[in-house]
């Protein structure tokens, strides 16, 4: 261990040492460009994107309007201004080196629907939703093909430990309490499969997504019923036809898009198929992987008037994975006391799971200022999990003597024994959802309402158990029968009603420092199962200085209930609980926007400090990859901590960031007693992660940006975890720190319709990029979970199921 952190630390120091003299280099081969944008009325405007036509540099003008952008010198690139609420404009320019030149452009209105806040020709952020832009998701090095929680991952309050899965935890919760909407329809996770190589593709499509927008805590009461965060995703819709088509060694994807000659119907489609198993091939349980993952996304929108314009939004996903597993080698321990796991299996795993989705709405716009939407939604899915795997272990201590012949092999053998794991698993859920949304502005007021009427129908059909033998003795010992190690078994039927509704009320007050928005809601919500109804006030405010520095400071502070949904009913014996209680939290969230100029070069810094208390938890535990809810406990508890981000051009002309985030969270079981029967009291909960860095860096070859480079670093200290079947206040040991970095070169062979090169072939193309990608860098081993095994004492043993080691990726990626 000690050799593998001094070899971290050296490569380390040398992609430091790398990527400053990129940094020194990038600022001596270029032209400088800077200008002024204004709109049709001569007024400045804030926050406008000037960016190079696909490269990936770019920058936005200031509160003064204008801006500064580092452009390659001698050749011609195209500079596109945009900004929501107005005409792209593109203009095509040429310096010489260091040649410093301006460019001042004027932007022209245009209508566009009742999106964010919009009110007195303003944009202000309220309720700490953040922006994220999408062109950072095609850059990002990720098993996940590009995907949005790829990026999502390297924000401050978000950590993840398992690059195979599309999960996340948000200042300490639960993967269950994070909401998702795409085109304000809430995706739903699959309920059965597992979180790691079972799992497959995000719902998200990165391909056809225009906007990203994201809330780690203290979002606005038109959001939804969870209690940590919100993702809002809305596809795009397209004004003339763009293609794509890309190829790795792990997957590929073909997205398409257009608008008809008379500009009413418009389509959106991407498809995407993905396959793990080169990265699997790393793992070391060894086997034949057989993982493929496949779904269809289309997003279709018809002007039928000026006033009405019906959309449909529909998915299919097909994913199977199948697994014959062989044998595992693990070493694990101490230096001063190694051991090693060996497994010899028999048997196979096949999981599958089919999910659709369909969405019809109707936006019909009145008048200029108002906006109703109606949608009728459909969830589907059928998911099915079958494995029967035998194993047969031999667990050792290793010699470690430096100087003796046998270093490295087995010393003592610890025990011997063999388990067998069955599991026929089957759920069927579909859930239905009509509801109504508006908006109204009023001058600087913006009114939000809506309504949403739900029905859920889940079949659910569980049979696991597991037996296990160590040194001839079946585990748990009785002299009188054979006794199974854990058995699951539910069949239940479920079908409930939800019914939610929120109102919401912004307003901007010009005050003599800048401009204060206030925003206020309240949202109920209410199931049939509890038959219960609940309230979350929720309020926000938000102030702009008007002055030098451009500061945006935040509060918030609201009830965010959480109905539990059918997975938290279940208790570990698969029982259900009739009378759950609904969770809540009370979220306090204070932030600030500082906005400023280093080096030339625009950066921002983002500081929030934040305080959840918990009340009426489910406490859950993971088991393996997988959550298991203690649903007939109960809990309160506390989530705190800090989130700290700082983004801009470190490099000219690229966004690059690094976020840094310190949290706790804990919980109280309510008359949890210990062996010696007194209260426990407050014990970490299963996400309680206090520590994470992460880093998303862009760079390019000075004065050639066809030459890219973007690295992706993760720095997380470990989750709680304890033995299998203990009670859950032993669950106090901590998983070691996880560490990971990804990187990703990229060579663009055609650039905006220029080819690059001196082949024909590529003249088809209006861009063309060569990518390659190193998965886990260093080749870390970053542990997922735990396998317990007992010696011949009765002792158990932690033996950890490490994650997919280093990998080498090649992407094509075509424009057309």
């Amino acid at each position: 261990m000690l050799f593998l952190h001094s070899m971290m630390k050296k490569l380390l120091i040398v992609i430091l040492i790398l990527l400053q003299s990129l940094f020194t280099w990038s600022q001596n081969s270029n032209a400088t460009l800077i200008g002024e944008v204004t709109d049709e009325k001569g007024e400045v405007l804030e926050l406008v994107n000037v960016s190079l036509k696909d490269y990936p540099i770019g920058t936005t003008t200031l509160k003064n309007g204008e801006y500064l952008l580092r452009i390659p010198s001698g050749r011609p690139v195209t500079v596109v201004f945009s900004s929501i609420g107005f005409e792209m404009h593109e203009e095509v320019v040429e310096a010489e080196a260091e040649e410093m030149m301006q460019l001042s452009v004027q932007l022209q209105s245009k209508q566009e629907e009742l999106g964010e806040v919009v009110v007195g020709g303003q944009r202000q952020t309220s309720g700490n939703m953040s922006r994220i832009d999408p062109r950072s998701v095609g850059g990002l090095p990720d098993v996940g093909m590009g995907s949005v929680e790829g990026v999502l991952k390297t924000l401050a309050g978000v950590t993840s430990t398992n690059e195979l899965s599309n999960n996340y935890s948000v200042r300490g919760g639960s993967f269950d309490e994070n909401l998702v909407y795409v085109n304000d329809i809430e995706v739903y996770r699959p309920f059965l499969i597992r979180s790691g190589q079972q799992e497959g593709l995000s719902f998200i499509n990165s391909n056809m997504v225009s906007s990203i927008e994201f809330s780690a805590g203290g979002f606005d009461a038109r959001y939804g019923d969870k209690m940590s965060s919100v993702l809002n995703i809305q596809y795009n819709i397209p004004t003339e036809f763009k293609a794509s088509a890309m190829a790795s060694l792990i997957g590929g994807t073909v997205h398409a898009e257009d608008v008809s000659k008379n500009g009413k119907f418009t389509y959106n489609m991407g498809t995407r198929y993905k396959n793990y198993k080169f990265l699997l091939s790393t793992l070391e349980e060894k086997g034949e992987y057989f993982p493929s993952y496949f779904d269809y996304q289309g997003y279709f929108t018809y002007q039928l008037t000026d006033k009405l314009k019906l959309s449909f939004l529909g998915t299919a996903s097909k994913n199977k994975y199948q697994f014959i597993p062989q044998d595992r080698r693990t070493e694990f321990g101490t230096f001063n006391i190694p051991y090693s796991l060996s497994v010899y299996f028999d048997g196979q795993e096949v999981d599958s799971y089919e999910t659709y989705t369909g969405a019809f709405s109707i936006n019909f716009r009145p008048n200029r200022n108002t906006i109703l939407k109606l949608i009728a939604s459909a969830y589907d899915t059928n998911e099915a999990e079958s494995y029967d795997i035998a194993g047969t272990y031999y667990f050792n201590e290793l010699d470690n003597d430096y100087g003796s012949e046998n270093y490295g092999d087995s010393s003592l053998n610890l025990g011997i024994g063999k388990y067998l794991e069955h599991g026929r698993n089957l759920i069927k859920a579909r859930v239905y959802s009509f509801s109504h949304k508006g908006g109204r502005v009023a001058g600087d007021n913006y009114l939000r309402w809506g309504i949403t009427g739900k029905i859920e129908d889940i079949y659910d059909a569980m049979n696991e158990w597991e037996y296990r033998d160590s040194a001839g003795y079946s585990l748990p010992y009785s002299i009188s029968s054979v006794n199974l190690y854990k058995t699951t078994r539910t069949n239940y039927s479920h079908q409930q009603f939800r019914f939610t509704g929120y109102v919401q009320d912004s307003h901007l007050f010009p005050i003599g420092i800048g401009k204060l928005l206030l925003t206020g809601g309240l949202r109920t919500h209410y199931w049939t199962y509890t038959d219960r109804f609940t309230f979350s006030p929720r309020f926000s405010a938000s102030l702009k200085t008007g002055r030098q520095r451009d500061i945006i400071a935040r509060l918030s502070f609201g009830w965010y209930h959480q109905p539990p949904f059918y997975r938290e009913l279940k208790n570990v014996a698969g029982k259900i609980n009739k009378e759950i209680q609904t969770p809540y939290s009370i979220h306090s969230v204070a932030g600030v926007d500082y906005s400023f100029i280093a080096w030339d070069r625009p950066f921002k810094f983002t500081g929030e400090l934040y305080y959840k208390m918990l009340r009426n938890l489910i406490p859950y535990q993971y088991e393996n990859v997988r959550i298991r809810y203690l649903s007939d406990e109960i809990s309160n508890g506390f989530s705190t901590g800090i989130d700290l981000k700082i983004n801009g051009e470190f490099v000219s002309g690229t966004q690059s960031w690094a976020s840094l985030s310190v949290m706790k969270t804990m919980e109280n079981l309510v008359g949890d007693r210990n062996a010696e029967g007194k209260l426990v009291g407050y014990i970490p909960r299963p996400n309680d992660q206090r520590f994470k860095f992460s880093i998303y860096f862009e760079d390019y070859m000075p004065g050639n940006p066809a030459y890219q480079m973007h690295m992706t670093g993760h720095l997380i200290t470990g989750m709680p975890f304890g033995p299998p079947k203990s009670e859950r206040w032993r669950h106090t040991g901590r998983f070691d720190t996880y560490r990971r970095f990804d990187i990703g070169f990229t060579r663009a062979i055609v650039s905006n319709g220029k080819n690059l090169t001196n082949a024909d072939f590529f003249d088809r193309f209006n861009n063309f990029k060569v990518s390659v990608e190193i998965f886990n860098m260093i080749d870390i081993k970053n542990p997922s979970s735990y396998f317990w095994i007992a010696d011949y004492t009765n002792q158990y043993y932690p033996v950890p199921n490490y994650l997919t080691g280093r990998l080498f990726n090649l992407k094509v990626r075509a424009d057309f």
